[in-house]
């Protein structure tokens, strides 16, 4: 297990900061293997998120103290599930998340067994791990927006990185979820997005739920659900 303490972001309700303290904390566990990024891309390898979970007991104080502990399960049908129990600098729980990761080859795009190019990494079964992410949930589409992805919103891989979606779907929301409090964040990824593609998301919400899908060229990208509380 690996324990970092992070600071909340000043502006707590911006789901993409709190997912990229999510990428960090795990990317300096995987450092500790000499498996980051950059190190993986040598080897002609990458990391990829394929789902997200995240549960909250309570909101999130700007800049309050949030301690994370992460692990990673053992590896089943060349995925393993990374969990995150998040904490207050008093160690009461805020809550849990858990992610989904495989090794891709940068080549072809496809998940690779990591022991066979190897890759091999420690893991662990603690019986604190949070349920395997569940599917976003789904409503109607009530609206669409299109968006060009910029060469800013890319990451280590050459895609659009993953917490950039939440950064889309809030866009969709405008201000419409301001002063409620999140409870639970769940998303999909199926098909990467690349620099100047147009993604199109479409949305709907119903009683605190907003769910979005997107896609490129028929091709379906992303799913996405938020649940709110006020």
């Amino acid at each position: 297990m690996f324990t970092e303490r992070f600071a909340v972001p000043e502006d707590p309700g911006r789901l993409s900061d709190l997912f990229r303290i999510l990428q960090e904390i795990s990317g300096h566990a995987v450092s500790a293997c000499h498996l980051s990024g950059p190190e993986l891309k040598e080897k002609g390898l990458m990391w990829v998120v394929i789902r997200y979970e995240l549960t909250l007991s309570r909101a999130l104080c700007p800049c309050e103290d949030l301690v994370i502990t992460t692990w990673p399960s053992p590896v089943r049908h060349r995925m393993s599930q990374r969990s995150y129990l998040l904490a207050d600098a008093g160690g009461r729980s805020l809550g849990q998340a858990a992610g989904v990761w495989a090794l891709v080859d940068r080549e072809t795009r496809s998940m690779v067994d990591g022991a066979a190019r190897g890759v091999q990494f420690p893991t662990e079964e603690t019986g604190l791990e949070p349920p395997f992410p569940a599917s976003p949930e789904k409503l109607p589409a009530e609206g669409e927006r299109v968006f060009t992805v910029p060469d800013e919103w890319l990451d280590i891989n050459g895609h659009m990185n993953n917490t950039r979606y939440f950064d889309v779907a809030q866009a969709c929301m405008g201000s419409e979820a301001d002063g409620l409090t999140l409870l639970n964040a769940r998303a999909s990824f199926q098909n990467e997005v690349l620099a100047g593609d147009e993604l199109t998301v479409s949305f709907g919400r119903r009683d605190g739920l907003w769910t979005f899908s997107g896609g490129k060229s028929g091709a379906a990208c992303f799913q996405l659900s938020l649940r709110y509380t006020s």
